[in-house]
């Protein structure tokens, strides 16, 4: 049994996916993304902001949605970060920023601009342009500053090949004990995935270094990340995966294009 799915997204599209609690027990909707960078692509060092579409990811979608599948626990995350190499993360100073996106978050969780009722903190960071111990400072405390203060109740981190080394796993160890998902983006591997063994073996590997409880595969429906690991091969080793080494869930992006055209 799939026991956590996640959907990562910046519209309503989970309005159309079909939940069963046969197949399911957690389903997770992460919004993509806050971000603290203006409308000008200028750095703002920790002033989070929602840019998903909030004409859509309303109270009342999140609300209908719930009461639609009461069955399984729906959960909303908060995902911080970027895709590709656009608004990376880039504190100007590592002090201010921590004040600065706790109190941006705190708000952004609490505050009225959103009135969701949110979960958990994501971090999904594609491109860092700081050093590792700048990342893990910053990210490390926040992540602490917000479950300890009870902003959130959870908490994830989302790596991909090119900064799971020297990032990602890294600050999995200076606060592990806060991080309860680490949801590794299989999309984003660097070498061709040829097979489903092959990510099969990829997944055993991120074992050794996160808690197999803990780590969620994570792929993508968008196109342009099909490069280096098809659908087809991720749908079949997903289920090894899932299967052979009982890992909690999987997650896909996937936003409703069609709605935009």
């Amino acid at each position: 049994m799939l026991s956590i799915f996640r959907q990562y997204t910046f519209d309503d599209s989970f309005e159309q996916v079909f939940v069963s609690s046969k197949f399911l027990k957690e389903y997770q909707i992460a919004l993509t993304f806050a971000t603290d960078y203006d409308d000008e692509d200028h750095p703002t060092n920790g002033l989070f902001r929602p840019t998903w579409d909030l004409s859509k990811v309303t109270p009342e979608a999140i609300a209908k949605f719930k009461e639609k599948n009461s069955d399984v626990d729906v959960k909303v995350f908060i995902s911080i970060g970027n895709r590709g190499t656009h608004q990376p993360f880039k504190p100007l100073d590592n002090k201010t920023w921590i004040a600065n996106a706790t109190e941006s978050l705190t708000s952004l969780v609490h505050g009225d601009e959103l009135g969701l009722h949110v979960d958990g903190i994501d971090v999904l960071y594609e491109h860092i342009d700081a050093s590792p111990g700048d990342f893990i400072e910053c990210v490390g405390q926040l992540i602490r500053n917000l479950k300890q203060n009870g902003v959130v109740t959870e908490a994830s981190i989302s790596p991909t090949f090119p900064l799971n080394r020297d990032f990602y796993s890294r600050l999995y160890s200076a606060v592990s004990f806060f991080i309860d998902f680490v949801d590794y983006q299989f999309q984003k591997e660097v070498d061709f995935v040829a097979n489903p063994s092959e990510l099969f073996e990829k997944y055993s590997v991120l074992t050794k270094v996160y808690p197999r409880r803990k780590l969620l595969a994570g792929y993508s429906a968008e196109n342009e990340d099909w490069a280096t690991l098809s659908p087809i091969v991720f749908f079949l080793g997903g289920m090894d995966i899932l299967k052979k080494r009982r890992a909690p869930g999987i997650s896909i992006h996937y936003h409703n294009f069609y709605a935009q055209q």
